[in-house]
């Protein structure tokens, strides 16, 4: 494969090596082009962001003149990311479409919009039920003597470090009902190894949230619920196939 794309042209795309790089490169500088645009509007809401995500604590401090300017760079950021995804993974799909079949491309692109939804979702689900309890269960352990004493810095880091995983794991029931869809994925693939997937699942709560165990359970118990609702999903999938067939 490697010596026929080296002798001039890719059999399946009829573009040579070349061709494919410089298409590549194109779509990765629109990407860094738009992800800059939503930087710069991110960073312009990036106050009213933030003070929105602080009426949990109500007031906090910064520690060195910088954390509060770092805090708004960072939420710039995750807000142009965001801004940027769909245009990441319009990208992404149009690049790899000479490469997949009509079926799988109308899949990607229908799941579009509800990736961006399920996203946004996780996010919003995470910072009024979940980061409420987490921030309530941990400033419980103050006394007269040990007063907390919270940083906008330290705040945000524990804020993102809770929505941000959410976001992301809301993403698996659309994830499986695509694979399942294309033929990838068998329902009961998922129902035999079953054990395996809570074992990554509790392992990635480890991994996605922050060090401690209220974090980790409030991350995990939700996404075994959504693997449950996967293995729903996919089922439904299956029987309407072999309806149709």
């Amino acid at each position: 494969m490697l010596r026929r794309l080296q002798n001039g042209k890719n059999p399946a795309e009829g573009m040579s090596l070349v061709d494919h790089l410089t298409e590549l490169r194109r779509r990765i500088i629109v990407i860094i082009a738009t992800l800059a645009l939503g930087i710069i509007v991110g960073f312009y809401y990036s106050p009213s962001i933030v003070e929105y995500v602080m009426r949990i604590p109500g007031e906090l401090v910064f520690l060195y003149p910088g954390e509060a300017f770092i805090v708004h760079l960072t939420v710039a950021l995750i807000v142009g990311c965001f801004l940027d995804l769909p245009v990441i993974l319009y990208q992404v799909i149009r690049f790899l479409v000479p490469g997949l079949r009509e079926k799988e491309v109308r899949a990607l692109f229908i799941g579009l919009p509800f990736s961006l939804a399920l996203f946004a979702f996780g996010v919003l689900f995470a910072y009024k039920a979940i980061l409420p309890i987490a921030y309530r269960f941990f400033m419980g352990f103050g006394t007269e003597q040990l007063a907390p004493l919270i940083s906008i810095g330290n705040y945000v880091s524990f804020a993102l470090g809770l929505i941000v995983p959410f976001g992301v794991v809301f993403q698996l029931p659309l994830i499986v009902l695509l694979l399942a869809g294309v033929g990838i994925l068998h329902p009961q693939t998922l129902v035999r190894h079953r054990k395996y997937f809570v074992l990554i699942i509790f392992i990635l709560a480890t991994v996605l949230t922050p060090p401690d165990v209220v974090s980790q359970l409030l991350l995990a118990l939700p996404m075994l619920l959504l693997y449950e609702f996967s293995i729903l999903l996919c089922r439904i999938v299956f029987r309407k196939k072999l309806a149709d067939n």
